[in-house]
């Protein structure tokens, strides 16, 4: 875990020092000069969506869990409705796991069959109780990395997997993803790097927010505490500058993950400091293509300060809302 937050910090380091400047469309602009002397492995990539990602599904959860829904049986229920739609990576290799911490009971996973039985006891082809092991990661550590090897869902093939698990404390449950076999030998610019991180992880939300309210939060009322209380407590990066907001498409912030109090607000006009119709914009990409990277002026929770920001938004499946999240650059 150490080593993956030493990679994100760096990463950050590394774009900090980089010049951007401001573009009023979805492209990104790409930077000129960027620390040649370092580049981002495929598998340090994949480490870091797959623990951002955990890391970010599992606070909500628990707001939710503290919140909104106290019984284990609608806790499960959630549980799999999120899970079922969260899937990640282009070959939907990436999904959630989510299990007890007293007999690793299954209480959501991709695999329907699994649910209500125990793993405690399995183990992988070389032996492996890599169940046990996680159990005890999330024990004792409150979350971690544990490698085994698992049929990789997407191509049948028993492959070796790197999983991400952290628990959920009010529900005395774990959660973890990964992702399996060995990541081929590619590299990405830190700047690249970090877009791929925004990407899997806001479409991870908003496919999981998009299950959820097809099938539980209906009404309007409740779609909006929902979609506040499972936002609430997200930051990611090491700086916690990272977290999302949700707007509808006529320009209603819903919800605000740096700023409660602006829920609620009609942002369509607002405006950076160069004249770009933010929310616009990002309605314009939302209804468009759907989904797609942003860049604009924005004041950043972790220093107080006017940055660039890159943002990443996607509409929310099914629904009239779009949700973001971003990184930012001086």
């Amino acid at each position: 875990m150490k080593s993956i937050k030493t990679f994100i910090s760096i990463l950050l380091s590394i774009i900090m020092l980089t010049n951007f400047y401001s573009c009023e469309c979805e492209e990104i602009i790409e930077p000129e000069d960027i620390a040649p002397n370092y580049m981002v492995s495929q598998y340090e990539l994949d480490k870091a969506i797959v623990e951002t990602n955990t890391t970010n599904v599992a606070t909500g959860f628990e707001t939710v869990f503290s919140e909104l829904i106290s019984d284990s049986t609608n806790r499960a229920i959630f549980s799999q409705e999120f899970v079922d739609a969260a899937r990640f990576y282009d070959d939907n290799s990436g999904y959630f796991f989510v299990e007890t911490l007293d007999g690793a009971w299954v209480v959501a996973i991709v695999n329907h069959a699994l649910i209500g039985t125990s793993r405690i006891d399995i183990q992988d082809i070389n032996g492996k109780y890599f169940i046990q092991e996680m159990v005890e990661t999330v024990r004792y550590k409150g979350s971690g990395f544990v490698e085994y090897y698992r049929e990789n869902p997407s191509t049948g093939a028993i492959e070796r997997k790197l999983s991400f698990v952290t628990l959920i404390p009010s529900a005395d449950w774990f959660i973890g993803t990964g992702f399996y076999g060995d990541p081929p030998e590619k590299l990405y610019e830190p700047f690249d790097a970090q877009k791929e991180v925004l990407l899997q992880v806001t479409s991870t939300m908003a496919k999981g927010i998009s299950g959820i309210l097809d099938s539980i939060y209906t009404d309007e009322n409740s779609v909006v505490q929902f979609c506040q209380t499972m936002i609430d407590h997200i930051s990611f990066f090491d700086n916690g500058s990272g977290y999302f907001f949700i707007n509808d498409l006529d320009g209603i912030n819903i919800a605000h993950g740096a700023d409660a109090s602006h829920q609620g607000q009609n942002d369509y006009d607002i405006q950076d400091n160069k004249g770009a119709y933010i929310i616009q914009d990002m309605i314009n990409i939302a209804k468009g293509s759907g989904s797609g990277y942003y860049q604009y002026y924005w004041n950043n929770p972790a220093t107080g300060d006017e940055q660039i920001k890159v943002t990443y938004v996607m509409r929310i499946p099914n629904t009239d809302y779009f949700i973001g999240s971003g990184f930012y650059v001086k």
